[in-house]
């Protein structure tokens, strides 16, 4: 089955992520700034002097040695996958000469879906608690504040990189816009605490087996919100589209797209939710003309299939799915056969009916016992034995008739034994 989607070209707004400050709730109100990204010129985002030349990321103290001891969280500022470690370099500098980490000492870096890129560094040594490879949701715990690398003292330096290049997260006269906060807070104080979710991929189509479509990455219910899905260190700048796969079997399933004539790559999700944290498999081989990805698909499981642009590079493309079941609930139902009839009764054939006069039995009587008179006791009509032409003969085949009803009456009549 081959569906056509309509081509259009869009211009796409690209979504950006935005942080929570990368501490727990409790240590919150232990940090406070104390240097800023250099603008140039030793001036900050605000147009202030709380930097130093060269910075290019944002230090907060919090509470010195003493603090430290104590223990202060650093936790992801945002939902993202885990680039690096480095962890076990000496934490108590106070020269911001000492080695381990190219200066950062013990840190972690996180990819976040939107591209960006972020690092927390100088921790506490022995305290960082993520892998690389590993997803983490905003406000999960990674390490805790040190003085590790070059630094001079306890603080976490947090840094933001967009394309390899530092960018300032505070938006102010003295850096351009737009803020990378959920909340910024004021100068000299601190960005608050709330996360912001990822936006989810929103499939265009359901994809089932033996389908096929014709589309587009930059075709109708496109998107440039997503830029890292996991599986490889490549990001994307768009656009992606994506699409429903099901299958009603437990079965190995096959997504292919062909017919590439620009870069674009193809990703299969266990959910919609495009943050890197689901990751199923991935095709990212270069300027390819197809792409495919087999797994094994879970019967009635929904996965999102997405198709996302290198550099920006769009492409017409047919998306097909090589499996066997069907989408689940579309299932032929099967007829149930019709109930068998019922074998007809055997009648017995006894001949022409002829009505049967009872005659009832006087109880009083005995065999001896002159019959009286035949007839109907409902309606009281009766005939003498001896009357009419031939009486003598016609009685007495009656009398005999008589004899053998009342003898078959009586025995259908008599009472029941009491076992004596």
């Amino acid at each position: 089955m081959a569906l056509n989607l309509i081509l259009w070209v869009s211009t796409l707004a690209a979504w950006a992520q935005d942080y929570s400050f990368p501490t727990s709730a409790a240590d919150h109100g232990h940090f406070y700034p104390t240097a800023y990204k250099d603008q140039g010129g030793t001036t900050d985002w605000n147009c202030g002097g709380i930097t130093y030349s060269g910075h290019d990321g944002s230090d907060f103290g919090g509470g010195s040695w003493s603090g430290m001891d104590e223990g202060r969280d650093i936790v992801a500022a945002a939902d993202g996958t885990v680039l690096a470690t480095n962890d076990g370099e000496y934490d108590r500098c106070d020269t911001g000469t000492c080695d381990g980490g190219g200066g950062w000492g013990n840190y972690v870096s996180l990819q976040h879906a939107d591209g960006k890129v972020t690092y927390y560094a100088h921790l506490k040594a022995w305290s960082v608690l993520v892998s690389a490879g590993q997803f983490v949701s905003c406000g999960t715990k990674m390490g805790e504040m040190g003085s590790s690398g070059y630094s001079t003292g306890p603080h976490v330096h947090f840094e933001v990189r967009v394309g390899g290049t530092a960018s300032d997260p505070f938006d102010g006269p003295c850096s351009g816009p737009p803020t990378y906060w959920v909340d910024q807070g004021v100068y000299d104080g601190l960005p608050g605490l709330s996360c912001e979710d990822v936006p989810a991929c929103t499939p265009v189509a359901n994809l089932a087996c033996g389908q096929t479509y014709s589309t587009a990455n930059n075709g109708a219910g496109s998107s440039g919100s997503h830029s890292y899905y996991g599986c490889t260190e490549f990001t994307y700048s768009g656009p992606e589209i994506a699409f429903s796969f099901a299958t009603n079997l437990n079965e190995t399933a096959t997504i292919r797209v062909r017919g590439n004539t620009a870069d674009v790559d193809l990703f299969v999700l266990g959910s919609t939710a495009c943050d890197s944290s689901n990751t199923i498999g991935c095709s990212v081989n270069p300027d390819a003309s197809e792409e495919a990805v087999s797994f094994s698909a879970g019967a009635n499981t929904t996965y999102t299939v997405v198709v996302d642009g290198w550099e920006g590079a769009a492409s017409n493309f047919s998306l097909s799915a090589e499996c066997a079941g069907v989408w689940p609930g579309t299932e032929p139902v099967e007829e149930s056969p019709p109930p068998e009839s019922p074998a007809p009764e055997e009648t017995l054939d006894t001949g022409p009916f002829e009505p049967v006069t009872e005659v009832p039995v006087d109880p009083e009587d005995d065999e001896g016992g002159s019959p009286g008179k035949l007839g109907d006791p409902a309606t009281g009509c009766s005939c003498r034995a001896g009357g009419g032409p031939g009486g003598g003969l016609i009685g007495a085949a009656l009398f005999l008739f008589w004899r053998s009803r009342r003898a078959r009456t009586k025995k259908v009549q008599a009472p029941e034994s009491d076992g004596r």
